[in-house]
């Protein structure tokens, strides 16, 4: 009877665990700005990832040490000039500096791929 106890704290463990960050994506939390336009700025977090720009948004994201993945809410105008509503997926592959203060990628969505820098914003 004390084994069937047991059974719902493990399951519990395991979930905790298999929710938590990798290890790539903790070198990625904190707050970033681009190396183009600083005012625009990526806020990673455990749980999402934060644009702040004109139109905030708020994604959900997963990395490995070589590639960030996120889905974007976006929109386009279809051929009667109406605006559709529509998810963008985004690929970055990317490298981080040495003392991963420095980020640089490349962007790869429905228009393309582009090149950036992101740079660690020191608190």
């Amino acid at each position: 009877m004390k084994r069937l106890l047991y059974i719902p704290i493990l399951l519990t463990f395991i979930l905790i665990i298999a929710c938590g960050q990798n290890s790539a994506e903790k070198k990625l939390n904190g707050k970033w700005y681009e190396t183009e336009n600083d005012k625009i700025s990526w806020e990673f977090y455990p749980d999402s990832l934060v644009f702040i720009d004109e139109d905030n948004a708020n994604v959900l994201w997963k990395a490995t040490n070589s590639k960030i993945e996120f889905t974007y809410q976006t929109f386009i105008w279809d051929s009667l000039g109406k605006q559709v509503d529509t998810e963008d997926d985004i690929l970055i592959d990317y490298t981080l500096s040495e003392n991963q203060d420095t980020l640089l990628g490349t962007l790869t969505n429905s228009y393309g791929k582009h090149k950036f820098g992101l740079i660690r914003i020191k608190e």
